[in-house]
């Protein structure tokens, strides 16, 4: 007989309004990478824009509920840190958002007005996007099942998996798979490992220096340690991974999504060093030990 507080599944809580608020925001910024997609081309008259506007102004008021929808359903899952640090973040930009569309609303769009609200559009279309990927991952992390997985293929499938459809002008990270032992694998949902391991590869990354982040997998009696690093290797296998933009809440979200998944997460900025730790999937345990 099941628990009458037991809680309620992926399917229960994310179908229905969650699930529409999910399409919303998505559509909204598509709306917007549009939009700054426009407002870059020369070929795009000001008369053409000006009717886009109005548009995407009305669009930022559902956006702002859908915001308030997804968070909501995360609240009761240990996030609350996360869920606060990205409120926080989305509130003022939607708000700064909505200021640049008026003000280009209320005055003819020529060359100075039309640049201002480029910088405008792009810098909220880039931080958006960023914040709306780390609801993704705690959404992954909170409701994801996990499966035994070999640790080397989810980093190579961290490299090969795009944030999203919104790949184009975005930074690449280049980084090296290193030193690394086979044969163990973890129980892991692979979904929120993947965007642990993606967005601890791109913080490593676009900090200041010369030598290209590595990640090292290693283990012990029973754990699987994913380790990222800037300290160089004789050899490795190349990875290219597409930045998905490191915001404010990145930290926090990264470290509740960690604790959901099972991971210990370590983040050193003086040495520049990331990690995340794994328990072995049981029967990787036991042939461990009986090695």
């Amino acid at each position: 007989m099941e628990s009458e507080n037991a809680p309620p599944s992926r399917v229960e809580v994310l179908g229905g309004p969650v699930a529409a608020a999910r399409g919303t925001l998505r559509e909204t910024l598509a709306a917007l990478r549009n939009l700054a997609q426009l407002l870059h081309s020369l070929r795009v008259a000001p008369k053409a824009l000006s009717q886009i506007l109005p548009d995407l102004l009305d669009a930022c008021t559902p956006m702002r509920t859908s915001v308030h929808t997804l968070l909501g359903s995360l609240e009761t899952r240990r996030v609350d840190a996360a869920c606060r640090a990205l409120e926080s973040f989305f509130t003022p930009r939607i708000a700064e958002l909505e200021v640049g569309l008026r003000e280009a609303m209320a005055r003819p769009l020529n060359a100075k007005s039309r640049l201002a609200l480029e910088d405008v559009v792009a810098k909220s279309s880039y931080e958006l996007d960023a914040a709306r990927e780390l609801l993704q991952l705690l959404e992954d992390a909170v409701y994801e099942r996990g499966m035994r997985l070999d640790p080397r293929e989810l980093v190579r499938e961290a490299f090969t998996s795009a944030p999203s459809a919104r790949a184009e002008g975005r930074t690449l990270v280049s980084a090296m798979l290193a030193a690394h032992d086979g044969g163990h694998e973890i129980d892991i949902g692979p979904r929120a490992a993947m965007g642990l391991i993606a967005l601890g590869v791109e913080l490593v990354g676009t900090r200041p220096g010369r030598d290209a982040p590595h990640v090292v997998i290693s283990s012990d009696d029973r754990a699987c340690r994913i380790r990222i690093t800037r300290k160089a290797f004789v050899t490795g296998e190349p990875l290219v991974l597409v930045s998905r933009g490191i915001i404010e809440p990145t930290l926090p979200c990264l470290r509740a999504a960690a604790t959901l998944s099972g991971a210990d997460l370590e983040w050193y900025p003086a040495s520049e060093e990331f990690s995340l730790s794994y328990p072995l999937s049981a029967g990787a345990a036991r042939q461990n030990e009986t090695a």
